[in-house]
């Protein structure tokens, strides 16, 4: 989903497009937690999820890449038994911790806007 342009280009180009023609799709994943949880948002929208293919929790900050919208850690892993927990609080649900990703920024990289 975050290569289709969003949310919304992700689900109308690709899952729409995909029921239309009674196909299910299964979202390749190899995004941070924030990226996971987007792919989730959108699994869950349409009748023809099958699975999210996904491998990242090698990486060794992957859990404390985001936080809860006030800011405080996670309720539980985003992953648990398998299972992505999908956020209910406004938008994502979830927010990217700025601190652990600029700690684990390539060198050189820049950091958003700067």
């Amino acid at each position: 989903m975050q290569k289709a342009g969003g949310l919304l280009e992700g689900r109308r180009r690709i899952c729409d497009l995909a029921d239309t023609h009674y196909v299910a799709v299964a979202p390749h994943c190899i995004a941070s937690p924030l990226g996971t949880i987007t792919s989730a948002h959108v699994a869950a929208a349409v009748p023809n999820f099958l699975a999210l293919e996904w491998h990242g929790m090698s990486v060794p900050f992957w859990e404390e890449m985001v936080t809860a919208p006030d800011g405080t850690l996670l309720d539980g892993l985003v992953i648990e038994d398998g299972v992505i927990r999908v956020p209910d609080a406004p938008g994502l649900g979830v927010e990217l911790n700025e601190e652990v990703a600029r700690e684990y920024a390539l060198e050189g990289e820049p950091f958003f806007e700067e």
